[in-house]
C-alpha cells in the first residue's frame, strides 16, 4: 500500500492495480533467459571488440585515434540514449522496444562485419550502441514489472551474474574468435558471431518475451528534457572517452567543465514538469525512494572502480608484461566463474539475510581481498605469477558478486512498474558514465606512473594496477558503510 506521502504514489498513480493491460505477471525461466540475452550480448560485444581492436586497426590501416573510436563510439551510442530507451519502453511496450533494439543490434553488427573501411566500422558500432540502448533497459524493467518475491530475487541474481561475468566471457570469446578467420580477417568473425546470436535472441523474444508497459496510459515524451540529458551526457562522456587519446585539447576541457551546468538545467526542467503535473523523462519522486537514491551512489562507486581495474589490468598484463589477450582473459575466467556462481546463490540469500547485510559483507570481503591482491601484485612486480593472481581474484569476485546483485535488488525493490523503465535507464546510464569516469582516472594514474621513469617496464604498470586496487578497496569500504544507510526492510524483502 502507498500513501500520499509515499514517493511511490507520485511515481505510479495506478500502483494499486495488479498489472498493466497486457502484462503477464509471470516471467518464467525462458522469458528471463531471453531478456538477459540483451544484457549478455551488449557486454560481450563490447568486451570482444576491445580485444579485436588491434586486428581491426592493422587490417583497415586505422590510426590510434580511430581504433579508440571503435570502442568509444559504441559506449557513447549506448550510454547517451539509455534513459530515453527505458522511457519509451514504459510508454509503448517493453517487448516492442526489446525487439526493435535486438533487430537493430543484429543488423548493425552485420554492417560492422562487412565494413570496407574504418569509418564504416565506427559508424556501425555507434549505431549498434544506440540499438543496445533500446533493448538493455527493458531487461531490468521487465523483471521489475513481471516478477515478485523470490522469483524477483532469483531474476535479479541472474541479472547481476550476467552483467558481471559477461566482460570476462566476452574477452575469452573474442580471443577464441580471433583465432578463426572465416571472412578474410579474424575481426570480422567477432561481429559475425553477434549477428548469429542477435538473430537467435530476436526469435526467442518473439516466443517468450512477456508484454509489459507502464500502468496509467499517459503517453507522452519530454523532448526538451531528452535534448538536455543528451547534451549533458555527451559533454561528460565524450571528453572522458576521447580526452586521453587526444591529449586533452581545450574543447574537451570546456565540454567537461560545462557538464555540471547542463545536468543542473536538465534536473530543473524535470522538477518543473513534475510540478506542472506533466510527464518528465526522469520522474523526480524516483529519487525520494531512499533505497534507489543511495543505491545509485553505491553503483557509481562500484562501477567506476571496476572500470578502472579492467582498464589497468588489460594494459598492465598485455602491454607491460607481454601477455597475449587469451592469456589475460583466461586469468580472469576463474574470477568471472566465481562471480557468476555466487551471484546466482545471492538470489537465495537476499530474502533470508536481507540486502543490507549481504551488501555490507560483500564490500568488506572485496576490500580485504583487494588489499591482499594489491600487496601480492606490488611484491611480484614484473614477475607477476598468473596462477596466484587468478586465485586471489576469485576472492575478489566473491565479494563483488555479493555487492552487485543484491544492490540491484535493493534499488528496484520499491520502484513501481510505471517507472521501471526510467529507473532501469538511469541505473544503466549511471553505470556506463561511472565506467568511463573510472577509465579516465585510471588513464591519468597510469600516465603519472609511467612518467616517473624514462623507460617504462612491467614494474611501472603493475605498480599502477596495485595502486588502483588499493583505491578500489577504499571504495569497497565506503560501499559497505553506505549499505548501512539503506532501509532495513523493502517491499521485496
Amino acid at each position: 500500500m502507498t500513501t500520499a506521502s509515499d514517493p511511490r504514489s507520485d511515481l505510479d498513480p495506478s500502483s494499486s492495480l495488479p498489472a498493466a493491460h497486457g502484462t503477464r505477471r509471470t516471467l518464467g525461466t525462458a522469458g528471463l533467459l531471453t531478456a538477459l540475452s540483451a544484457l549478455l550480448l551488449s557486454v560481450v560485444s563490447f568486451a570482444a571488440t576491445g580485444i579485436a581492436v588491434p586486428d581491426i586497426g592493422a587490417s583497415l590501416h586505422a590510426s590510434a585515434a580511430q581504433q579508440s573510436l571503435v570502442v568509444s563510439a559504441y559506449s557513447l551510442g549506448f550510454a547517451v540514449p539509455m534513459v530515453i530507451g527505458g522511457r519509451l519502453g514504459d510508454l509503448y511496450g517493453r517487448r516492442r522496444l526489446f525487439l526493435y533494439g535486438m533487430a537493430g543490434f543484429t543488423l548493425f553488427s552485420l554492417a560492422a562485419a562487412a565494413a570496407p573501411t574504418i569509418t564504416v566500422v565506427i559508424a556501425a558500432r555507434a549505431l549498434t550502441g544506440v540499438a543496445a540502448a533500446a533493448m538493455v533497459p527493458q531487461v531490468l524493467a521487465t523483471i521489475t514489472a513481471s516478477t515478485e518475491g523470490r522469483e524477483r530475487s532469483r531474476a535479479v541474481a541472474l541479472f547481476g551474474a550476467t552483467a558481471g561475468g559477461a566482460t570476462a566471457i566476452g574477452q575469452v570469446f573474442g580471443g577464441l574468435l580471433l583465432s578463426v578467420s572465416l571472412f578474410g580477417a579474424a575481426w570480422r568473425t567477432v561481429f559475425a558471431a553477434s549477428v548469429v546470436m542477435g538473430a537467435l535472441a530476436f526469435l526467442a523474444a518473439l516466443r517468450w518475451m512477456p508484454r509489459t508497459s507502464a500502468p496509467g496510459g499517459r503517453r507522452s515524451l519530454d523532448p526538451i528534457g531528452t535534448a538536455l540529458l543528451g547534451l549533458s551526457l555527451l559533454a561528460l562522456l565524450v571528453p572522458l572517452s576521447q580526452g586521453g587519446a587526444l591529449g586533452w585539447p581545450v574543447w574537451c576541457s570546456v565540454l567537461l567543465a560545462g557538464a555540471p551546468g547542463l545536468f543542473a538545467a536538465f534536473w530543473w526542467w524535470q522538477l518543473r514538469l513534475h510540478r506542472l503535473d506533466r510527464v518528465p523523462l526522469v520522474p523526480p519522486p524516483l529519487f525520494r525512494l531512499r533505497s534507489y537514491a543511495i543505491g545509485l551512489g553505491m553503483a557509481l562507486m562500484l562501477q567506476s572502480s571496476f572500470g578502472a581495474f579492467t582498464f589497468l589490468y588489460a594494459l598492465s598484463v598485455q602491454t607491460g608484461l607481454g601477455w597475449s589477450p587469451m592469456h589475460a582473459a583466461l586469468v580472469l575466467l576463474p574470477y568471472a566463474s566465481c562471480f557468476f556462481l555466487v551471484s546466482i546463490r545471492s538470489g537465495k540469500l537476499a530474502p533470508r539475510f536481507g540486502f543490507r547485510r549481504l551488501l555490507t559483507i560483500g564490500g568488506a570481503v572485496q576490500a580485504l581481498l583487494l588489499a591482499i591482491t594489491a600487496a601480492s601484485v606490488l611484491a611480484q612486480g614484473d614477475d607477476l605469477d598468473s596462477w596466484s593472481l587468478a586465485v586471489l581474484l576469485v576472492g575478489v569476485g566473491t565479494g563483488q558478486a555479493l555487492m552487485f546483485g543484491p544492490l540491484v535488488g535493493a534499488m528496484i525493490a520499491d520502484v513501481p512498474p510505471a517507472s521501471a523503465g526510467a529507473a532501469s535507464g538511469v541505473l544503466n546510464t549511471t553505470q556506463q558514465a561511472a565506467m568511463g569516469l573510472g577509465v579516465a582516472v585510471a588513464g591519468g594514474l597510469l600516465g603519472t606512473m609511467l612518467g616517473t621513469t624514462s623507460a617504462p617496464d612491467g614494474q611501472a604498470y603493475t605498480t599502477a594496477l596495485a595502486v588502483c586496487m588499493v583505491v578500489q578497496a577504499a571504495f569497497a569500504i565506503a560501499f559497505a558503510l553506505s549499505a548501512r544507510a539503506l532501509p532495513r526492510r523493502t517491499s521485496a524483502s
